[in-house]
């Protein structure tokens, strides 16, 4: 878990009147911040949701108090303090306890329909790059600067053998072709963000129509080491 949550050391961006209707519990001044989806740490990642944004401000009945609130969604109350600080530390602690029920009530469903607590398989991207292909030329994509006016996009790329950055002006014949490749993962100690499958025939599907190529995890049972 990290500790800055807990201390209420996040990043918060100032809002005013008119960023929530005028009807509602949020005071017109305030802050917003952000609860990451794959908060806290300790959660199985196929339980992880959407960042939730959350607003910060002083309530409109005491001054010397702070509340936290959903800023979408059901806009529900989640803590208040008498600094700010204290507030979104206790929020984040509130949305813990919650995240790890509902994670712990997605397993027990899982073992209750005779499913593995976690989906066995899992198809982690490990790399991808785009590549700029100029006959005779073959190169890695860093940035692409836009067409602007009569001048064509400028691809700004390196070679695949190293050397200095250059540009490859945008011109007919100029393709982009991106490779993605990644690992598939089968009950591992892993727990990567990445496509869930309860069978390795739908796992190796997945992969072989959305990867350029694919490799067994390491830590894979048996003595599978061969590429998919």
């Amino acid at each position: 878990m990290r500790d800055d949550y807990l201390t209420g050391d996040v990043h918060l961006a100032i809002y005013g009147p008119g960023r929530f209707p005028a009807h509602e519990q949020f005071a017109p001044n305030g802050y917003l911040f952000t609860v990451p989806g794959n908060y806290p740490e300790d959660t199985p990642s196929f339980t992880n949701v959407t960042d939730q944004e959350m607003a910060v401000y002083r309530t409109k009945d005491d001054p010397d108090e702070w509340e936290v609130r959903d800023a979408n969604g059901n806009r529900r109350a989640v803590s208040i303090a008498g600094t700010r600080r204290q507030a979104i530390a206790s929020a984040f602690a509130v949305i813990a306890r919650q995240r790890r029920r509902a994670a712990a009530r997605v397993i027990d469903n899982r073992r209750l329909a005779g499913l593995e607590p976690c989906p066995p398989y899992v198809v982690e991207v490990t790399n991808s790059v785009t590549l700029v292909i100029a006959p005779p030329a073959l190169a890695i994509l860093d940035h692409i600067t836009p067409a602007e006016g009569d001048e064509p996009a400028r691809y700004r790329v390196r070679d695949t053998e190293g050397g200095e950055p250059y540009e490859i002006r945008q011109t007919p014949g100029v393709m982009l072709s991106t490779t993605t490749i990644g690992v598939l993962h089968e009950r591992c100690d892993h727990d990567p963000d990445g496509a869930r499958f309860e069978s390795e025939s739908q796992a190796l599907v997945y992969a072989k129509h959305s990867l350029a190529a694919c490799w067994p995890c390491t830590d894979l049972p048996g003595d599978r080491v061969d590429g998919h």
